[in-house]
Formats: structure tokens, sequence, C-alpha cells
């Protein structure tokens, strides 16, 4: 059985600031009823507090965990009309600083693994409701952003043996499948360069050792996929399925 996450109230007992717990109220109170002007200052202030924060930091895991899990649970409709606001930046750096830490150890901790999975569950709800993926590609496909999550890919079968956990591979077949989701509904000549540098760690997940082993491994009666196999069989060719761009190796 796999191990569940713990809440990050278990995790970081750093005291969450004043103002980022008002607004987080303020969030599940009123999620349907904030307007663009309030909830756009709402995500002002929560971007200065978390830049007053190092980054990575107990303070800054803390607060931005608190903000994402609100924000999954009480997603406001009028989020998809602001997709803009640098908000949505602060939530893609915090993923790639993870990704970038996790490809050089190899591993991430509970508090960063937990910190990880908020935040790509919270970009995953925003891709799958947001009715025009066009609108969020000048950040989502940020050449640094992509690169992090590409280079994961490259080493992920010393990610599998590092980490035994089925946690983090969960995250990256989830970040893959919001490319796949994006790639899927976006017109053809949008695609242009913007997914090449998955392409190539793709592959290489499909040409893998592990691929082959996890392929003949498989059974069709088990009652569901693994982490693991649910990267290597399932998202990984669909990213091919809805790949659409240039076809570049380096």
């Amino acid at each position: 059985m796999a191990k569940q996450i713990p809440d990050i109230r278990e995790i970081n007992s750093t005291p969450l600031p004043l103002l980022i717990a008002a607004h987080c109220s303020t969030i599940q109170r009123k999620s349907k009823r904030l307007d663009i002007n309030e909830l756009t200052a709402i995500l002002d202030d929560l971007v200065r507090e978390l830049y007053s924060r190092k980054s990575l930091s107990d303070t800054y895991l803390n607060s931005i965990n608190k903000i994402v899990r609100v924000l999954n649970a009480n997603l406001p409709p009028i989020l998809f009309e602001i997709t803009s606001h640098y908000f949505f930046i602060v939530i893609r750096n915090t993923i790639q600083n993870l990704l970038q830490q996790l490809s050089v150890s190899k591993k991430l901790n509970d508090e960063d693994t937990y910190t990880l999975r908020n935040c790509t569950l919270f970009i995953h709800h925003l891709v799958k409701q947001i009715k025009d993926v066009s609108k969020i590609l000048h950040w989502i496909t940020d050449e640094t952003f992509l690169d992090a999550l590409a280079n994961c890919l490259e080493c992920i079968d010393k990610i599998c043996k590092k980490d035994r956990n089925p946690r983090i591979i969960k995250q990256i077949a989830r970040l893959l499948d919001v490319f796949c989701n994006i790639q899927e509904r976006l017109p053809l000549n949008f695609h242009q360069t913007f997914f090449v540098r998955l392409l190539q760690p793709t592959l290489h997940c499909l040409t893998s050792s592990n691929y082959v082993k996890l392929f003949k491994s498989f059974n069709p009666n088990a009652e569901k996929f693994t982490e693991k196999q649910k990267l290597y069989l399932i998202k990984c060719p669909y990213f091919l399925t809805t790949y659409n761009g240039k076809h570049y190796f380096r």
C-alpha cells in the first residue's frame, strides 16, 4: 500500500503569515462571489508576501501550500479570466525549482514532495478547466520550466531507483499529462517548437529498460496501474500521440 502524503501541518509547524491566512479564508468563504478586482488584489498581496520569503524556506513552503490547497478546493471561476497574473508564474517557478532539485539529488523530502503535489495539482486543475489553453502559453511553456521537467524525464530511471515511493513519479506523470492536454486542445498553428524539448526525453522513457520491464510484467487483470506504469505505459505514449510540433533531437 502506498504511503499517504502527510498533511503539511504534520510536516511544517511554521506559523502562517496573517495576511495569507486572511486571504485564504476569504477565498474559502467567497470563492464563487469574487470579482476580478477583488481576486486580483488578493493575488497581488499573495505574490508580495511570497516574494518576501526565501524561496523554498519553511515559511514559503507553508504559505504556498496553504494557498494552493485552498484554491484546489475552492477554485474561483473568475480565476480563469486573469491567467496572465504573476501569481501563476510564482506557482510555475515553485514547481520548476523543485524539479531542478529533483534532477540533481534524484529525491525530495516529504515537505518538498507535498509542495510539488499541491502546485502541480493546481496547474492540472487550471489546464483542465480553462476554455482556451493558448491564453497560458506565455508562462506555462517557459523554456526553463520545460527544461526542468525534461531533465527529470531524462534521469527518470535513477529517480525511480532512488525514491521507491511513487508520489514523485505521480507528479511527473501529472505534469506530462498537463502538456498532453494542452497539445490536444491547441490549434496546429500554435504548436511550433513549444514542446520539442520534451520530445526526446519522452522517447528516452519509451526506449528505456524500465519500459521494457514494465511492459513485460504488465498484468492486464490488475485492478489499477502503478504510478510507474502510468508514466511509462500511458502518459509517454499519450504525449507522442498529441505532439504536433517540430521534430528536433539534440
